[in-house]
C-alpha cells in the first residue's frame, strides 16, 4: 500500500486497510484538550467501528472527558500493538441514542454500566475522522521494513516510510451538507 492522500483509489485502499487493522485493536488512547488547556490522554475500550474509520467509545455521562469534548470536539485516537500502529485525528460528538448504545454494547461494558445498555449514565463518544495514518509492520511487512532499513544504513540514506507497503495516510471522505462546527 502506497501513500494514500493522492488518489481516490489509494484512499479507498487506505480506508479498507484501516477497517482491517481495527479488528486487531480493542483499546485506544483517546486524547482531548483538558478544560485547563493541556492535552489529556486515557485508555478507552473501543466499543466498535464503522467503515469509513468512524470509532465508538462508551463513557459515563459524568466523566470529565465529556465536558472536554463539548468544549472542543478535536480529538486524537492512537492505537498500537503487534507491529501495527494507527493515529487518527477527528471530531468527537456525544450520543445517548439507546439503539446505538445497544448496537455497540458488550458484556465487558457492564463493569462501568451495571444497569446494562439502558444505563442512564451510558454515553457514546463517536469519533468521525478527519485524517488518519497507519503503519503495519507485521508479518512480511516487518521483513520489508528491515530490508529497506538495511539498504538505507549501507547506503547512508534514510528509510522512506512513504515507499513501504505498510504505510498509508488518508483524509476522511467528505460528507455532503453543512459543516457541524
Amino acid at each position: 500500500m502506497k501513500p494514500t492522500e493522492h488518489s481516490a483509489d489509494a484512499s479507498q485502499d487506505a480506508l479498507q486497510k484501516f477497517d482491517e487493522l481495527m479488528d486487531d485493536f480493542n483499546v485506544a488512547m483517546l486524547v482531548t484538550e483538558s478544560l485547563k488547556g493541556h492535552l489529556c490522554s486515557r485508555p478507552m475500550a473501543i466499543a466498535g467501528h464503522d467503515p469509513g474509520m468512524v470509532l465508538y467509545f462508551l463513557s459515563r455521562s459524568d466523566d470529565g472527558k465529556l465536558q472536554e469534548i463539548l468544549r472542543r470536539r478535536d480529538v486524537l485516537v492512537c492505537m498500537q500493538g503487534n507491529g501495527k500502529y494507527v493515529s487518527l485525528s477527528g471530531k468527537a460528538q456525544l450520543n445517548t441514542d439507546l439503539l446505538l448504545i445497544d448496537r455497540y454494547w458488550s458484556a465487558d461494558a457492564r463493569l462501568w454500566f451495571p444497569e446494562g445498555p439502558k444505563d442512564p449514565d451510558a454515553t457514546l463518544i463517536v469519533v468521525e475522522p478527519v485524517y488518519a495514518e497507519l503503519w503495519d509492520r507485521s508479518g512480511m511487512r516487518l521483513l520489508e521494513f528491515w530490508w529497506e532499513a538495511g539498504k538505507a544504513l549501507l547506503s547512508g540514506n534514510k528509510v522512506d516510510d512513504d515507499s513501504l507497503s505498510g504505510h498509508a495516510t488518508t483524509r476522511a471522505p467528505r460528507k455532503q451538507g453543512p459543516s457541524r462546527d
